[in-house]
């Protein structure tokens, strides 16, 4: 079984590989036109791309330790190796909208980064490689709805948006729900062979999740609740824009996941400016989900 599993993350990675290549490199001189940047953004835009750019920072534990953890599986740590290309190109973008926009300078930067990597360092959150694969298919999707929430955020400035960076995050987004994609498929491969574990799994995970800046990033507490006030990204967003859609990609119900021992029900309703409201609906939603500020 576990020669098939493995046959089928190769097979997968080929795929991603050869599509990766044909259709989505992108160059981060050439492609994203930084003549059309604007100097006038809001502040509240460059404080979010710091944030996530700090996020982005920590790639060296990311890949590192991942790559440790599957380094026999070469359909999963090629991948590993491919997706540590790709995010070192977002991290180098969102640093470089910054320094050219005006709102940090270069020297800065480096201090900045230098800083994060000196006082925190990233641990895997599971201790299992299915585990940290059911992990990163969240936290891709996560990833990826807070890089399209912001373009969006961005395009409808009153202050003319800024092109540059809508491109930017345009392409950085592509990656993000690809590599999403990738983490999706191999999950549903481990559903096929795996079925009880997995599903054993996908609950714990959904348990105890959270993104990684909630711990590596000073003072994030207050960063997330300016994203969360933007509409970038919070608890709401979380319910529905990646644990539901993620267990309606997986042809999973949330009476399954609850069945496997996740949390208790509750109340979860929301008004348009995500102000809980009481309505008397109840539906079954992970802890992850009430405690997104939480470290």
């Amino acid at each position: 079984m576990k020669a098939a599993i493995e046959d089928r993350f190769f097979e997968q990675y080929l795929e991603y590989f050869k599509l990766a290549e044909d259709r989505r490199r992108w160059n981060l001189w050439k492609d994203i036109p930084w003549e059309s940047v604007n100097p006038d953004t809001d502040d509240l835009v460059a404080d979010v791309v710091e944030a996530f750019s700090a996020v982005e920072m920590f790639l060296p534990d990311y890949t590192a330790k991942i790559l440790q953890m599957i380094r026999k599986s070469r359909g999963r740590a090629w991948f590993q190796a491919n997706w540590g290309y790709e995010e070192s190109k977002h991290s180098l973008t969102l640093a470089e909208w910054l320094v050219v926009s005006g709102k940090r300078t270069e020297s800065g930067m480096r201090a900045y980064e230098n800083s994060l990597l000196d006082n925190a360092e990233w641990e895997l959150p599971f201790d299992h490689p299915r585990q940290m694969m059911i992990y990163t298919m969240i936290q891709e999707l996560a990833t990826w709805l807070n890089y399209w929430n912001l373009k969006a955020y961005i395009e409808s400035d009153e202050r003319g948006g800024d092109p540059a960076l809508s491109r930017a995050l345009h392409l950085i987004s592509a990656d993000e729900k690809t590599h999403y994609n990738f983490f999706r498929k191999g999950v549903k491969v481990f559903m096929e062979y795996e079925p009880e574990e997995t599903l054993k799994d996908l609950r714990f995970v959904f348990e105890q999740f959270s993104m990684p800046a909630q711990t590596l990033i000073p003072g994030w507490d207050e960063k997330a609740e300016k994203i969360r006030k933007a509409g970038i990204y919070g608890p709401r967003q979380y319910l529905t824009k990646v644990y539901l859609p993620i267990l309606k990609d997986l042809n999973l119900t949330r009476k399954e996941l609850e069945t496997a021992g996740a949390s208790e029900v509750v109340e979860i309703a929301h008004d348009e400016k995500d102000q809980p409201i009481s309505n008397g609906r109840k539906i079954f939603i992970p802890s992850s989900a009430k405690s997104y500020n939480k470290p």
